[in-house]
């Protein structure tokens, strides 16, 4: 069945996708673009493996915790975008794609995505981290597949192949020369999307990236952020929060002083540390907003508004986490199994309740969005409904 809040639309076109061509196994050119891509992106994981093996160190912290599961969600966005869901979901009576003629779409999906989770589980069990590694990448090699399974190939043209060559070389360049050359490693990290998005244009043109295009930059999410630049900000997020806790706190005429990053309310301090700065929240909430910005029916502007919307709400969360925190410190003065029970479920409060202020945000967009008659639904990104099953009518204001 098809999703009734997401459709086959580009964000980055602003528009259905549109193709002339139909996919068919018989046509050896689409068969062997289909194979080659999967065997290029192959490479290319194979070729960044220490990279991603670096990176994964970091998906152990509670900083970056979220990575692993980003590219799943983006997996996920290309799926919403394809051109034909019918392939892989096709109308009652109608059969679907197969994978190479021999098995259907959907059992080519369960038996990768399987295969995928029983090299992880087993890498877990056994403490193998390379086996882990490896299943995760055949889980997103296999969803690959199977998300491209029925899809249009249309030709390429050689001034698309010569710059999606271009752009895997400059890829390349980039990492030889800044990530290993200087050990700039946030560079190494980009230089793999951007080799990404040179196979995509090399093998499938601008017409199959203008439907994954999004779905490869959302990759930039499983990444941690540069370390001097996560130093910064988490420094000024530190000092950010214990100032707007200390001022909420006062508006609320409790004893509190603040001395530093260390609050103490009624003489019970509270240190917001680092890892209470808010960083966390403001990453993994703004990875959330992007990719519902992505997935909504809703007008541009609307999905504009959600997403510089994102890190404000992470830190309002945040700063409520902090002030909640305290007050409940005070309530249960003596204590430290209370205190760490009340600082744990504080934590996974946190995205709950940012949840529902994006959901009360969209709401307040729907009422003060005006139907109009005739506009064209292309240019408000997609017709009625939008994420979290609220009405957004296509719409100006």
């Amino acid at each position: 069945m098809a999703n009734d809040f997401v459709s086959p639309v580009s964000p980055l076109a602003g528009g259905p996708v549109a193709s002339a061509a139909q996919f068919s196994w018989d046509d050896a050119y689409q068969k062997n673009t289909y194979l080659g891509l999967l065997g290029l992106v192959g490479l290319l994981t194979y070729s960044y493996w220490n990279m991603l093996e670096n990176t994964s160190a970091a998906w152990q912290t509670d900083q970056y915790s979220h990575g692993w599961i980003v590219p799943m969600i983006a997996l996920y966005l290309m799926w919403t975008m394809r051109p034909n869901p019918a392939a892989q979901d096709p109308p009652e009576g109608v059969p679907q794609e197969t994978f190479m003629g021999v098995l259907p779409a959907s059992q080519f999906g369960r038996l990768g995505a399987g295969l995928g989770a029983a090299l992880t589980i087993g890498g877990l069990s056994i403490g193998n981290p390379l086996l882990q590694g490896v299943g995760i990448a055949v889980v997103c090699l296999a969803g690959l597949a199977y998300v491209l399974i029925g899809q249009p190939i249309e030709r390429v043209a050689a001034n698309e192949r010569w710059i999606g060559l271009g752009v895997l070389l400059a890829a390349y360049a980039l990492r030889i020369l800044l990530g290993a050359g200087l050990y700039m490693e946030p560079v190494n990290r980009v230089s793999f999307l951007v080799a990404i998005f040179g196979a995509f244009l090399m093998l499938g043109g601008w017409s199959l990236l203008r439907w994954t295009g999004a779905a490869i930059g959302f990759l930039i999410f499983m990444f941690p952020l540069p370390s001097g630049i996560e130093q910064s900000l988490l420094l000024s997020l530190q000092e950010l929060a214990a100032r707007a806790s200390e001022v909420i706190l006062t508006i609320l005429s409790q004893p509190v002083i603040r001395d530093g990053n260390r609050i103490t309310v009624d003489g019970i301090p509270l240190e917001v540390a680092e890892a209470c700065s808010g960083l966390r929240m403001v990453t993994i909430f703004g990875g959330f907003a992007v990719a519902c910005a992505l997935l909504m029916k809703r007008p541009w502007w609307d999905r504009m508004i959600v997403l510089l919307s994102a890190i404000p709400i992470a830190l309002i969360v945040n700063v409520t986490r902090i002030v909640a925190t305290a007050l409940l410190f005070r309530m249960f003065p003596e204590g430290e199994a209370i205190h760490q029970l009340i600082h744990d479920y504080a934590g996974l409060a946190m995205m709950p309740l940012a949840m529902g202020l994006l959901y009360l945000e969209l709401k307040v967009l729907s009422f003060l969005s005006v139907e109009e008659e005739g506009i064209d639904s292309g240019v408000a990104a997609g017709g009625q409904g939008g994420a979290f099953g609220i009405g957004a009518p296509t719409s100006s204001r």
